[in-house]
């Protein structure tokens, strides 16, 4: 995945930032509390729910300032398609 220059809560200590794949893995098990999270699982495999797709996509959109609608993470047939709408949308930015 690419990583893009961004400032906030996904900037690292040392200046670098978070890939996207590791914030989007981090928020699914952050609100789905299933570990571990794998590009290749479904959304609704991990137990994932309407409420749960809000809550990730309002989170990861406040991470990297620009908003994600729930139905892009509904939508797709698993985490890593999510994650490639997360980066789009992020490089967008």
């Amino acid at each position: 995945m690419s990583r893009h220059h961004i400032a906030g809560d996904d900037a690292l200590p040392d200046g670098g930032e978070v890939a996207t794949a590791e914030l989007v893995l981090a928020v699914v098990t952050e609100v789905t509390g299933q570990s571990p999270v794998r590009p290749a699982d479904s959304f609704f495999d991990l137990g994932g729910t309407s409420l749960d797709a809000v809550r990730i996509c309002l989170r990861i959109g406040r991470r990297i300032g620009t908003d994600i609608d729930a139905t892009t993470l509904l939508d797709s047939e698993d985490l890593a398609a999510f994650v490639e709408t997360v980066d789009a949308a992020r490089a967008a930015r």
